[in-house]
């Protein structure tokens, strides 16, 4: 088994840390909603970043990446809409869009190296 990737340790943190003491906040009603929601994509995030870290084939890398990078983005919408309903201050919000971005830069980059150098 491969060791971890920075994508896979900053994704687990950003779960760990940050997201389940989040919704412990979140109104009981949110239960199997908006909370549910949250937690599947990041368990998503984190199986994505798993498989491109453990596969061989990088076109296979690539499609685990553009999940990654669709999770991520799938988070940010559902923190604005956590933002909407005010259960979240706009401070949390912005630190929470920080962290996602950081990850969406990983992708990026891990994108990029596995496309190679551009060919002309």
């Amino acid at each position: 088994m491969a060791e971890p990737s920075i994508l896979q340790k900053k994704a687990e943190i950003f779960l760990e840390k940050d997201v389940y003491p989040l919704l412990k906040s979140f109104p009981q009603a949110e239960k199997f909603s908006l909370s549910q929601e949250i937690k599947q994509s990041c368990f998503k995030l984190i199986r994505a970043s798993v498989m491109v870290n453990n596969l061989k084939v990088v076109k296979k890398r690539l499609e685990w990446l553009e999940a990654a990078d669709a999770e991520k983005t799938l988070l940010l919408v559902l923190f604005g809409v956590a933002r909407t309903q005010k259960y979240i201050t706009q401070k949390k919000l912005l630190e929470l869009q920080d962290k996602l971005n950081e990850m969406g830069r990983i992708i990026g980059g891990l994108q990029k190296y596995f496309l190679g150098p551009p060919r002309n």
